[in-house]
């Protein structure tokens, strides 16, 4: 195989050889030197001078024609000159050197078909980067043009350009950066609301990692094509159903040659659209054109839009009162609510109570609900009347207001416990007679039924319409109708029986016991005289025989009163007592709890006054004494008239019925001291005479 490779490799050198031969040139080598040598960095201002040469072999007689190339940069970024000669060397001179000349060098040389670079050279120069100028093509724009910024500088490419924006005096702000392998660069902007703002630039050599002071500032002006879109929605942003509503969309033309397009929306979808200054939408509003709509202006690519949202508010709709208890029939003392609802309307709503008529709402409440309830917790009469709710909700300082039916409430009052009397307050009544009661109530909801009751067995029933008494009328016929009696009050809510009333009845058959009461009655008068009499005659005997000796020479100043008695010879003294027409009162009877009723006395006593004489026997009566003396000591009380002459003290005996009683006068005493027993004397009573 080597016999065959050998044979080859010998053919080809002989034809490069014979190729080499043709051209005559042969380049060995290409170095880059500078002067002057970087130690450290060349000041700025110094000349640089960069020199190519060649390592060459040319045909014995030929000069070939070399081309030298200088670049600037690693990837040959900067063709900084191009020379062809014949000479081995040629140079590229850097005047007044800057910061900007730093960086990477090279050469490359032509001769023939050949073409070798020499290897990179850095060189660094010290010193400030050149300030660069600011441009803005054109300075006065239109919202929706395009405007470029321009920044040019002397520096040595390739160069990084930074463009800033000024803020309200802050801080720059980095706008752009660009690299470039010239000395100018360029930004363009679109121009809108915010491009109106001041300016500037820096360069930055990569090489020398230096940056340069921002250019001078430069203000762009920004002029609109139309003015700020204005946006009215009649009656306003919140508005009733049913109400119109009006959208308007206009702007103002600052320029004559802008016609921008003005677009009515709702949400993102467009409702009217006009080349004009302005656009009208118009329409009936209902609950689904609730929304954010707006009004844009657009020209070119410059566009303002204004956004509004828009609240189409249902009126509340009639309100429906309702009560708990259903019915509107309360028990005292028990709760009540009130419920006020509506089928529909926008939130809040604003719930008014109201009783009867008045102006004053018993309970209000805003809520984002459609029912609002009322809660009385204890009920009163007071509480009784007609209830009704208002219910308003509001749109655009507007308020819709609606009102519900009326609902009557009843307080219905449980009845007390009820009084039976009778009319004229009294329970003595005469068989024969009718007796009136009264039933009534203090408290209770009419009507109510009053029903009578004799030993739990009822008798009638009433009913009134109005808070007054009962009436029940009972005849008294009858013993039988004697018994507890009693009542019931009733009304829809509650009953209560009263006490138990008992009245007594009066019988004319037993008149005879009011003779016997008359009598017990005189015989305890007469027995009282008696006994006064008795004692007021000791107490003169007593008082006679201490003062007898005084007074025995003395005549009597006062006689004895006299009078005569029939049969009596004696004068004796005589003690009147006097007995007047007695008035019984009424009385109860034991046995059958009845009344008996007074008889009036005799119309025969018409007199002024009767009159009893009670005779006692005198100190020293004998068995021998006559009958006219006194007889077997009895003493008679008799029933005299008064005599109708003052000047006469006699009056004619009416005896008849002599009924006798026996008193002791012994035993009647001064200070009621006991003495020894003495004569016993009766005293006779007329009984007819007190009739």
């Amino acid at each position: 195989m080597l016999k065959v490779i050998f044979p080859i490799l010998s053919f080809l050198l002989l034809e490069t050889s014979k190729t080499e031969s043709e051209n005559g040139v042969i380049i060995n080598s290409v170095k880059l030197k500078y002067n002057p040598a970087d130690a450290g960095g060349i000041k700025q201002g110094s000349n640089i001078t960069l020199t190519c040469s060649v390592d060459i072999l040319t045909p014995s007689g030929q000069s070939p024609q070399i081309s030298y190339l200088f670049y600037k940069g690693q990837a040959q970024d900067a063709l900084l000159k191009t020379v062809t000669i014949q000479a081995q060397e040629s140079q590229y001179l850097i005047q007044s050197a800057r910061p900007s000349h730093s960086g990477y060098y090279s050469c490359e040389v032509e001769a023939g078909s050949q073409r070798k670079e020499s290897v990179f050279s850095f060189i660094t120069v010290t010193g400030n980067l050149q300030t660069p100028v600011l441009t803005i093509r054109p300075t006065e724009v239109i919202l929706g043009d395009l405007t470029e910024l321009c920044c040019t500088s002397e520096e040595i490419p390739p160069l990084t350009f930074i463009f800033y924006t000024h803020k309200n005096g802050l801080n720059p702000v980095r706008l752009h950066e660009t690299s470039s392998k010239n000395k100018t660069a360029t930004h363009q902007l679109r121009v809108t609301t915010d491009t109106e703002q001041n300016y500037s630039c820096t360069i930055e050599v990569p090489a020398a990692r230096s940056v340069s002071k921002h250019s001078e500032v430069v203000q762009l002006s920004v002029q609109n094509p139309f003015s700020d879109p204005m946006f009215e929605i009649e009656p306003s942003n919140e508005i009733f159903e049913g109400d119109k509503l009006t959208i308007k969309c206009r702007v103002m033309q600052l320029l004559p040659h802008v016609k921008p397009q003005l677009i009515i929306m709702k949400d993102t979808t467009p409702i009217s659209t006009g080349n004009t200054s302005s656009v009208v939408f118009s329409k009936t509003a209902n609950a689904t054109d609730t929304g954010k709509y707006g009004c844009m202006a657009r020209w070119n690519s410059v566009s303002q839009a204004i956004r509004r949202q828009v609240t189409v508010a249902v009126p509340v709709s009639i309100p429906t009162l309702m009560s708990t208890p259903i019915g509107g029939n309360v028990v005292e003392d028990g709760s009540l609510d009130l419920s006020c609802a509506v089928l529909g309307g926008s939130y809040p709503i604003t719930y008014k109570f109201y009783q009867d008529t008045s102006e004053i709402p018993l309970h209000q409440i805003t809520l984002n609900a459609t029912t609002a309830v009322h809660h009385i917790v204890s009920i009163k009469n007071g509480h009784s009347g007609k209830y009704s709710c208002e219910v308003s909700n509001s749109a655009d300082q507007i308020t819709r207001t609606k009102k519900s039916q009326y609902v009557t409430i009843i307080v219905r009052v449980p009845v007390s416990k009820p009084l039976i009397y009778p009319l004229l307050n009294s329970t003595k009544v005469k068989l024969g007679e009718t007796v009136t009661l009264h039933c009534v109530t203090s408290t209770g909801t009419l009507p109510i039924t009053y029903t009578l009751y004799r030993n739990q067995s009822s008798l009638q029933s009433a009913t009134t319409m109005q808070a007054i008494p009962a009436d029940f009328n009972i005849a008294v016929d009858s013993v039988e109708h004697s018994g507890v009696y009693s009542c019931k009050a009733e009304n829809q809510i509650s009953s209560e029986h009263s006490n138990g009333l008992s009245f007594r009845i009066l019988r004319g058959g037993f008149l005879w016991w009011i003779y016997i009461i008359i009598v017990l009655i005189s015989l305890m008068i007469i027995g009282l005289a008696i006994l006064i009499a008795q004692h007021c005659k000791q107490w003169c005997k007593n008082n006679e025989g201490i003062n007898q000796e005084d007074e025995s020479s003395k005549p009597s100043q006062r006689g004895p009163l006299q009078h005569n008695q029939g049969s009596l010879k004696k004068s004796m003294e005589v003690i009147y007592s006097k007995i007047g027409n007695i008035t019984h009162p009424k009385l109860n009877q034991p046995d059958s709890d009845m009344l008996i009723e007074q008889q009036e006395a005799d119309s025969d006593r018409n007199h002024e006054g009767d009159y009893t004489n009670i005779m006692p026997c005198q100190g020293n009566v004998t068995e021998d004494d006559s009958e006219s003396d006194c007889e077997a000591d009895y003493t008679n009380v008799t029933s005299k008239r008064k005599a109708a002459s003052a000047d006469s003290d006699t009056s004619s005996d009416e005896t008849n019925h002599v009924l006798y009683t026996q008193l002791d006068l012994a035993a009647l005493q001064n200070n009621g001291t006991p003495q020894p027993q003495g004569p016993t004397i009766y005293a006779s009573i007329a009984l007819d005479k007190l009739r």
